[in-house]
């Protein structure tokens, strides 16, 4: 499958996970629901992904990635139906729960997928490159789909917006069935990796380091993702503005994956590493300063700067370093870590901010970030 139709099935469906996880929020905002509620909401994006992510990425592996695109574009379908199908004033929140649960485990089959396709049909000296190019794609959709979801909340209602990721997720349908002829076949056998532990390429050492800067580096993306919506609500800014705010960040997600080839040619991956690391430390310790729009756009500019350098560097070590044929295990393992923090992170951070305010969560964040640059660094140095 070429990487123009691959790019153009991730902006389509990842414009429509990234429009749903912010009219999500903001649906159960203006109902009255409270920081931890819409923490659950968040939460359940990743529930049954980090539950099935292991299973889902031996799969992979095993059958090949026409079945994991299929069912994963069924899945957002349904997720983001719901909700627009059924109203809050009648059905109360129970829509929008059930969507998050399948609309955060449709698009872990989805990234999963793409990001092994991609991996596999790039030469080992171009991977970088070429998932820079997968990551400028799922930049563009997450520049969309905040800024193009806040202006349908407030011109036609969330249950429009809805109704128009359903629409989206039915073009990426239309699309994979066209090309599924010219999709890979698996790349292990279907007994790959049955036998061993869950955990077992933990105990790579290269992936475990690897795993767990991307775990941080994820933590912090959703901790905006989710966040941002709840602060900006509180300090008065509308749909339209926290979208804006959103976008700023995906606009600087674009901007410097637009440069990573460059910057690859220059820096080593655990050298971009560390600058994402300490480029989110100081975005998020600066977030709570600023109630504006301006200021705040600024603020997380510069954390999309940061954050949006780190996953082609992660995907194209996680690709040289996995075991043969254990790609999509590889894969797995980092959704299922990543997806354990994105159910906890809400949950612990909604009741913190509830209580201690959103100030208090942002500095937490940045705590984390600056003391995984450290050990980073040291890492560096101690491997020169």
């Amino acid at each position: 499958m070429p990487l123009s139709r691959i790019i153009a099935f991730v902006v389509l469906s990842h414009t429509a996970f990234g429009a749903a996880r912010v009219t999500a929020s903001l649906y159960a905002l203006a109902q009255g629901a409270s920081a931890f509620t819409v923490g659950v909401l968040m939460a359940l994006f990743a529930l049954v992904p980090m539950l099935l992510a292991m299973r889902a990425g031996r799969w992979l592996d095993a059958v090949g990635p026409w079945k994991p695109l299929a069912t994963g574009t069924a899945l957002m379908g349904a997720g983001v139906l719901l909700p627009a199908a059924f109203p809050y004033e009648v059905a109360d929140i129970g829509p929008l729960l059930v969507a998050c649960a399948l609309t955060g485990t449709g698009f872990m089959l989805l990234q999963m997928t793409v990001q092994q396709i991609v991996g596999h049909q790039a030469a080992p000296e171009s991977r970088a490159a070429a998932f820079s190019v997968l990551a400028l794609g799922f930049s563009t959709s997450s520049l969309i789909g905040p800024v193009a979801s806040g202006v349908l909340i407030d011109t036609l209602g969330h249950r429009a917006a809805f109704g128009a990721m359903f629409v989206l997720l039915a073009a990426a349908a239309a699309l994979l069935a066209h090309h599924r002829r010219q999709l890979p076949s698996r790349h292990a056998p279907a007994s790959a990796g049955e036998d061993k532990p869950m955990f077992e390429l933990l105990r790579h050492r290269e992936i475990r380091n690897v795993l767990i800067a991307s775990g941080l580096v994820s933590m912090a993306w959703d901790l905006q993702t989710f966040m941002i919506p709840v602060y900006g609500t509180r300090v008065g800014l509308s749909a339209s503005e926290i979208g804006l705010v959103l976008g700023s960040f995906a606009a600087a997600t674009f901007a410097i994956r637009l440069a990573m080839p460059r910057i690859a040619r220059t820096y080593r991956e655990w050298q971009v590493l560390i600058f994402t690391l300490f480029t989110g430390c100081l975005a998020f310790a600066l977030i709570p300063l600023f109630e504006r729009l301006l200021p705040l756009a600024a603020a997380t500019f510069l954390l999309g700067l940061g954050l949006g350098a780190a996953q082609p560097n992660v995907m194209s070590l996680i690709h040289a370093r996995s075991p043969t044929g254990r790609v999509g295990e590889a894969l797995g393992l980092r959704a299922t870590i990543m997806n354990g923090s994105h159910v906890v992170l809400p949950l612990v951070f909604g009741a913190f901010g509830a209580v201690l305010g959103a100030a208090a969560v942002f500095w937490t964040m940045a705590t984390l970030l600056g003391a995984g640059g450290t050990a980073a660094w040291r890492h560096v140095r101690a491997h020169r």
